[in-house]
């Protein structure tokens, strides 16, 4: 069975399942070339049918992702948003999602949404019996569950996300493949949308720069961040009991903005961020330790962008509550493909196709004859060349042990958020120079935000305080406290204040030619990891073609990329 699974919103994706495996799980802002790209993901569809040949009527089922998508919004059509909401929640989208919270108002904009979003299905070739809508939450939950892969014990499922469907959580326990839901939250009061808030009012960007925030927190004084939290708390009920929470009399999501606007005025910046940090990992350890309570179940999973904040995701490993756990990688509304494509699989199939995913390097790849060809064609601004190596990966290896910036391209690109060594920059962790060198000469990042780690499987016990029977750290979602020497020879790629690591764990089975890479820089240096942060320019995506990565070179102080088999120089 093939299962085109599609969300159609903010970080649009595409995923391709087919007998029940993953094969592609494309985000469309990579081949748009537009960070968080909101709306259809026409060319990342387009994509997976041409790399798979399929065609549109190969698709045995197209799912949508929730019942109702709110119509795009680009980068100043959020701010705009939230100005609106500072101003006391003013405007038509702030109006119609308030009476969408009605549900005799809301089922007809439901309706009309869905006969819509079927319209462009049907405009593009699909059949209208082939379409299914997922309900939100269910997407989120599914992601998580059929990505945790234990269908033989009771699962307990957690999402928490901004808003999907009228719902910011819900919880629910799984087994067998069937997920029964237990407690939900409706999206008024949900804590991911005042986290965003916050962020707004910080001076940034909603919806995509909270982990400056979550960067700055360890920063902060600790005194000042508790008053911080403490008044946050007195904004919302949290029934343990009834597992879900609301805002107190007085308050909402709509009037939050113009209220915490003038509840930050002349504080610092630094509480603010740490008490609002301080706040949401309090919040999210009380609520889990509840459904843990009440239900008497210990392996958790957990899906919905809140849980991108591997801050909190840390305190919740660490609770002795917790058995097992695991956090869908790069847990925002992008994964939900994936929770489609595992629902509708197991609804019409069962689980007897179903394959666990081992990696998430669901990109496409290029041979080096495209890259070759894609190198000459390009016009470059600078003098470059391009030699061929029978092991690009020792010569990478090679140049980052004598302190020099490496990109990489090699392989199908990775999935979501992070990097993960296939669309990467490279560099030496135990110069933490490098730090400087690498915003001043690529990535223009936040002063105080912190690089994360590629550490190979064999040498995570030498810098990782980490308890492996709890979880596998494969995709960058959590943070874990370091061992003394990962200081100095990892210093590079933790945090420089709370000594955290956001780690990538790479194994043989996982990513061999990117282990062989780190293990040629253990070799020679004694180091068994590297600092590792995403191949991009300050404000795109993750590259997603050979040109791109040309673009990148071209446009920054870049002198060394090793793409495919290949290591191009700056001369």
């Amino acid at each position: 069975m093939n299962i085109l699974a599609i969300h159609d919103g903010h970080n649009a994706s595409a995923c391709l399942m087919q007998n029940g495996k993953v094969i592609y799980l494309i985000q469309e802002e990579r081949v748009v070339k537009e960070k968080n790209y909101d709306g259809f993901p026409h060319k990342a569809v387009a994509l997976i049918l041409e790399k798979t040949n399929l065609t549109i009527d190969d698709v045995d089922l197209v799912g949508l992702n929730g019942n109702y998508m709110p119509n795009p919004m680009n980068r100043m059509g959020i701010i705009d948003y939230y100005k609106a909401l500072a101003k006391g929640g003013t405007g038509w989208n702030i109006i119609k999602n308030r009476l969408k919270s009605i549900p005799f108002i809301a089922k007809p904009f439901e309706t009309q949404n869905k006969k819509k979003r079927t319209q462009r299905l049907i405009q593009m070739g699909f059949k209208e019996s082939k379409i299914r809508f997922v309900e939100h939450h269910t997407c989120h939950a599914s992601a998580a569950y059929f990505g945790n892969a234990n269908f033989k014990d009771e699962i307990l499922v957690l999402t928490n996300d901004g808003a999907g469907d009228r719902l910011c959580a819900t919880v629910s326990i799984a087994k067998e493949g069937k997920i029964k839901r237990i407690a939900t939250t409706h999206e008024n009061h949900s804590i991911g949308l005042l986290y965003a808030s916050f962020t707004f009012l910080t001076g940034m960007v909603p919806l995509e720069h909270e982990y400056k925030l979550m960067g700055m927190a360890p920063y902060a004084d600790k005194k000042g961040a508790q008053k911080i939290a403490q008044a946050l708390w007195e904004m919302f009920e949290l029934d343990e009991q009834t597992l879900s929470w609301k805002f107190k009399a007085g308050y909402s999501i709509y009037s939050a903005v113009k209220h915490l606007k003038e509840f930050m005025y002349l504080k610092r910046f630094d509480h603010l961020m740490g008490g609002l940090q301080l706040f949401t990992e309090e919040f999210l350890v009380r609520w889990i330790k509840a459904a843990i309570k009440k239900t008497g179940i210990r392996k958790i999973a957990l899906a919905g962008g809140t849980f991108m904040n591997v801050k909190a995701n840390k305190l919740i490993m660490e609770l002795p509550e917790v058995e097992t756990i695991y956090v869908m990688p790069s847990a925002g509304d992008e994964s939900n493909p994936i929770g489609i494509a595992y629902y509708l699989e197991e609804e019409n199939n069962g689980l007897k196709n179903l394959q666990p995913f081992t990696n998430i390097y669901w990109g496409v790849s290029f041979e080096d004859d495209t890259i070759k060809k894609a190198f000459e064609q390009y016009t470059f601004k600078s003098q470059y060349k391009i030699t061929p190596y029978e092991n690009i990966e020792q010569k990478a290896a090679e140049i980052l042990a004598q302190g020099s910036v490496v990109a990489r391209f090699k392989g199908n690109e990775e999935f979501g958020a992070r990097s993960l060594g296939n669309r990467a920059i490279l560099a030496n962790p135990s110069k933490p120079d490098v730090i400087k060198e690498i915003n001043e000469m690529i990535k223009n990042r936040d002063f105080w935000m912190p690089f994360a780690s590629s550490v190979l499987d064999t040498d995570m016990d030498k810098y990782v305080v980490w308890d492996k029977n709890k979880n596998l750290p494969y995709y960058m979602i959590m943070t874990y406290d370091t061992q003394p020497i990962a200081h100095t020879e990892m210093a590079g790629g933790i945090h420089p204040y709370d000594k955290t690591v956001r780690p990538q764990m790479v194994s043989q089975d996982y990513n061999q030619e990117y282990w062989n890479l780190i293990n040629h820089f253990k070799t020679i240096t004694g180091i068994g990891g590297i600092l590792n942060t995403s191949l991009n320019l300050h404000g795109l995506p993750l590259v997603h073609s050979p040109e791109d990565a040309f673009h990148v070179m071209d446009n920054s102080s870049l002198k060394y990329l090793a793409i495919g088999n290949f290591l191009v120089e700056k001369v």
